[in-house]
């Protein structure tokens, strides 16, 4: 029976399949088709700008369906019961530990609010650390001032909770796997017990919530008018998400680029217009301490730097491979999303853009890592063997945290290479899978995905759209 939305254009049918049934859609060889680059005109196939190359994510795309094995709804079953379990207890956490960067943040909403300095002294921590955001962070802390601890603690985490199946979903809908919430609810439970989300629970940060105003922008579930404001407004707290504006580069998306690079610049001007002075401090003095989140040492760095000064690498010789290769992975990750973006692989490109992130930045501790939780929906649909093992360890050793290994001091640590492998593991299966990421783009072509189902089951299928 032919269902509801049948009178959309249908993949045409060969010879060979007239006998068996509906045809698959082509989408690998399939000429793109644009209505006035505004929807689709056929399903699977990807919607070009006019005049640009590349495709845009858009929410209405459809891109080839993925099933999982028979064993799948066990499977999902078992993950929602996870999730439960882990969801509970985070929200028991929430109500019973102190969360430290949590209470800086609401420490920084009251000093706006009180006319306090932001950047001095006069800094009013009760955890003893200091504001290390722009003037703007602290104005989207204001909401917090007036809460309670355990009431901000709880709000904060649930909301976290949301966060990370959020960016799950909206992975695993523009990889198209069936039943994209369900299985984003089942996999939350995994995502929640990552070394790097564990610890982004446990200090209150923030960078869950950047990456998922990262993702909803990039992966076009943000408005196509409004494309580019959430990426700008995390940029705007927190300066690092600025980089993902790459993949709107590559997209030649000049238009979200634009309105991203305009909204950093509106934030700016705000924090201008609130606190002058201090904005001035941070422009010209503060963003330029690349260790004002940890130095180097710092075990929870899992930067090439951190790799490298553990290796009792003199801190004198650290800054040229560090920033050398911080250049290098720039171009690699510039050149590696083209490619994949020009494969219609968005998250393959995501992935590979916030690994570079992580793994080149002079300081990045594992809660700036948090993005790492969408190679787990990839892995689900990587088909090259390389691919899927590299994933497969950087899944592992983020749920792992193997940095912990380092707990279990040596008398002279650099003399333990075993050691330095484990508590390093992290950080280089982030290097590892970037390389593994790069090289499948290199290879072109996207045969790293299930084969897609049916073309009738469209209408079946779950998706964030």
């Amino acid at each position: 029976m032919r269902s509801a939305t049948s009178t959309r254009p249908r993949a045409r049918r060969s010879r060979s399949s007239a006998s068996t049934g509906p045809a698959r859609s082509d989408w690998r060889s399939s000429p793109a088709t644009s209505v006035r680059g505004t929807d689709l005109a056929r399903p699977g196939l990807t919607r070009p700008y006019p005049g640009r190359p590349h495709p845009v994510p858009d929410r209405k795309e459809r891109y080839p369906m993925h099933t999982l094995p028979k064993p799948g709804s066990a499977l999902r079953l078992a993950g929602l019961i996870l999730t439960a379990a882990v969801i509970t207890a985070v929200m028991v956490r929430a109500a019973t530990e102190f969360m430290l960067d949590l209470q800086e943040f609401q420490d920084a909403g009251r000093a706006l609010l009180a006319g306090a300095d932001l950047y001095s002294e006069g800094f009013p921590t009760r955890s003893g650390f200091r504001f290390i955001y722009p003037p703007f962070g602290a104005v989207v802390f204001l909401p917090l001032a007036p809460l309670g601890a355990t009431v901000a603690q709880l709000a904060w985490t649930a909301a976290t909770v949301v966060a990370v199946w959020a960016i799950l979903a909206m992975a695993a809908s523009r990889l198209q796997l069936q039943g994209a919430r369900t299985l984003a609810l089942a996999l939350t439970g995994v995502a929640l017990l990552f070394e790097p989300v564990r610890a982004n629970i446990g200090f209150g940060q923030i960078n869950i919530f950047l990456f998922l105003m990262v993702t909803a922008d990039v992966l076009g579930f943000t408005p196509r008018r409004a494309r580019g404001v959430l990426l700008g407004l995390a940029a705007g707290i927190k300066i690092t998400p600025a980089a993902f504006g790459v993949l709107f580069l590559v997209r030649r998306d000049w238009a979200s680029l634009a309105r991203a690079v305009g909204t950093v610049a509106a934030t700016i001007g705000l924090g201008h217009l609130i606190r002058p002075a201090e904005s001035w401090h941070f422009w010209t003095a503060e963003f330029f301490l690349t260790e004002r989140g940890g130095t180097r040492h710092f075990v929870p760095n899992q930067a090439l730097s951190g790799l490298l000064a553990r290796a009792r690498i003199p801190a004198e010789h650290l800054d040229p491979p560090v920033y050398g290769f911080f250049l290098l992975v720039a171009a690699a990750a510039t050149w590696g999303a083209w490619r994949l973006t020009r494969d219609n692989r968005p998250v393959d490109a995501l992935l590979l853009v916030a690994l570079g992130v992580f793994i080149a930045s002079p300081v990045a501790v594992t809660h700036h890592w948090s993005g790492v939780i969408i190679a787990i929906p990839l892995l689900l649909t990587a088909r090259r063997r390389p691919v899927r093992i590299a994933v497969a360890v950087l899944v592992l050793t983020h749920l792992i945290g193997t940095h912990y290994a380092y707990a279990l001091t040596a008398v002279d640590p650099a003399a333990h290479v075993l050691q330095w492998l484990i508590g390093n593991a992290q950080g280089v299966s982030g290097i590892a899978a970037f390389a593994m990421l790069l090289g499948d783009a290199a290879l072109g072509g996207a045969p790293g995905r299930r084969q897609p189902i049916r073309s009738g089951a469209w209408n079946s299928a779950s998706n964030l759209s």
